[in-house]
């Protein structure tokens, strides 16, 4: 006679049928533990084996503070023209980067931070209108991990006469969008280039990544209203990791 199929197998199986036909979608956040022991009649302890059976299977990832969301295997979409809009930053540990990359059902496992003052790269000097031989600049180095892996390298750089005493020249995170508006210098529009070429040395390092995989370079500029670029930031995105996507007004 067939043994009935325990308890915290068949809650999986629920689950994972919900995952499949879309009803839990990616991004989905799954009932909490005492959620689901509730509505399953069963103790926490059987409630968070079946959760973390959809762990195992790479279905489900754990986020901080949220609980377990729906994980998506499909190419992330980064929204470059809403990326870094006031309102949809937050004061938080969580910037605009995390929130999308979880609402898609993905995991921002963390990001690399380093800051330092640097005599600026000569394109770097070019578009900021600096003497690479007499002045400096800010750099805010970081690679994105998501999944669990690195995903992108963003560089920002600032003129450091600008920065001088601000938090953007100090060596932590920070989600505030209005530094530089505070500091005299806000911005208003910004200049976008992306191009695709094979990765330097350095980028297969910081990303992981084998020496043949093409990359993307993002470059944004951005400029007051005086048309002074006051920031230029430079993201290298592997090509199998994301869609890059705008929102063009016609």
């Amino acid at each position: 006679m067939t043994q009935p199929e325990p308890r915290t197998q068949q809650i999986a199986a629920e689950l994972r049928q919900q995952i499949a036909t879309g009803t839990l979608g990616p991004g989905a956040l799954l009932p909490s533990e005492p959620e689901l022991a509730r509505d399953q009649g069963v103790s926490r302890q059987t409630a968070r084996a079946a959760l973390q059976i959809l762990e195992r299977e790479g279905l489900v990832v754990v986020r901080p503070r949220r609980g377990r969301i729906v994980r998506s295997h499909q190419r992330l979409r980064w929204r470059l023209s809403e990326f870094e809009n006031p309102e949809n930053t937050t004061t938080t540990t969580a910037d605009a980067w995390e929130t999308d990359i979880e609402r898609q059902g993905h995991d921002p496992t963390r990001q690399d931070l380093s800051v330092s003052t640097i005599t600026p790269p000569l394109d770097i000097a070019a578009r900021l209108g600096l003497d690479p031989a007499t002045d400096l600049c800010v750099v805010r180095q970081r690679v994105r991990y998501i999944d669990g892996k690195p995903a992108i390298i963003s560089d920002d750089y600032f003129d450091e006469r600008i920065v001088r005493g601000t938090e953007l020249a100090e060596p932590r995170d920070t989600t505030r969008e209005d530094i530089l508006a505070e500091a005299g210098y806000p911005q208003t529009y910004d200049i976008d280039e992306i191009i695709t070429r094979m990765p330097t040395p350095t980028e297969t390092q910081r990303l992981q990544i084998p020496a043949i995989t093409p990359v993307a370079e993002h470059t944004r500029t951005g400029y007051t209203a005086q048309h002074k670029a006051v920031r230029v930031m430079i993201s290298i995105i592997p090509g199998e990791t994301l869609i890059l996507q705008y929102k063009v007004p016609t």
